[in-house]
């Protein structure tokens, strides 16, 4: 359901990914919903508009370019050896909304901006 939801944001934009990554979108890559792009330095090659999925990147680097964020929280805890980077009460909440997965019964959208 993460990956549909993104692609719809994406609107016909390209989405940016580590190539790591671009296994989680091959049914929407088949069906021509987005155009993705898979590089190692994904977050540099992104331009004005378009979109990065990020799940194993640091952020802080980039920080400045980042026009929006969009955060999908689970609502459970998993072990990690990775944290997101950024702080976000320097930016402004302007969204949030739940919808159900396949495996969360919850999933929270939260969208920031500068």
């Amino acid at each position: 359901m993460v990956t549909e939801k993104i692609c719809e944001l994406c609107e016909g934009k390209t989405l940016w990914m580590n190539p790591a990554s671009e296994k989680l979108f091959a049914e929407q890559k088949e069906s021509g919903k987005v155009t993705l792009q898979a590089a190692a330095d994904f977050l540099e090659q992104a331009g004005e508009g378009e979109y990065c999925f990020v799940e194993n990147t640091g952020l802080q680097a980039v920080e400045a370019k980042i026009e929006k964020i969009i955060v999908f929280w689970w609502n459970r805890h998993y072990p990690s050896d990775r944290k997101f980077d950024l702080d976000l009460s320097k930016w402004n909440k302007v969204s949030e909304g739940e919808f159900a997965g396949y495996s969360h019964e919850k999933i929270t959208k939260e969208v920031y901006e500068k």
